[in-house]
């Protein structure tokens, strides 16, 4: 039996680049999609995805919101989610402030390939363990 396909939860409020990643990446992940924070965190804690690609710009709860919530919850496999940031923030301090949330990659948008994004996705995937189908 072919082993499960990792979850891939992309939060987006532009829904063309929300597309764009879910096109590019459905057959390889199973994706989940949070068009604002409050959504994202719901979201996080009913389908516990493997990898979170956040925008910080978000109507409702913003992405920093949203990974202080993500950090601080209770259950580890949930605080410890790995999370790829894509906006389009990019002052130093906003910068400093998500990595002291232990991102994995923080991306700025104007400066970014989406191909350089989904390397590093593909990368943090390739080692995670595998999954065991229950039997």
């Amino acid at each position: 039996m072919a082993a499960s396909r990792k979850k891939l939860l992309i939060v987006e409020d532009d829904s063309a680049l929300r597309d764009s990643v879910r096109d590019r990446l459905s057959l390889e992940y199973e994706i989940y999609e949070a068009e604002d924070g409050e959504q994202a965190v719901s979201m996080c804690l009913d389908y516990r995805p493997d990898v979170i690609l956040l925008d910080l710009l978000l109507p409702k709860l913003d992405g920093i919101k949203v990974l202080e919530r993500i950090r601080s919850y209770p259950d580890p496999e949930i605080a410890k989610t790995h999370v790829v940031v894509l906006s389009n923030l990019w002052s130093q301090k906003d910068i400093l402030q998500v990595e002291g949330l232990k991102v994995d990659q923080y991306f700025v948008k104007p400066h970014t390939k989406l191909d350089d994004v989904f390397a590093k996705i593909n990368m943090i995937c390739k080692d995670l363990p595998v999954e065991k189908p229950a039997s």
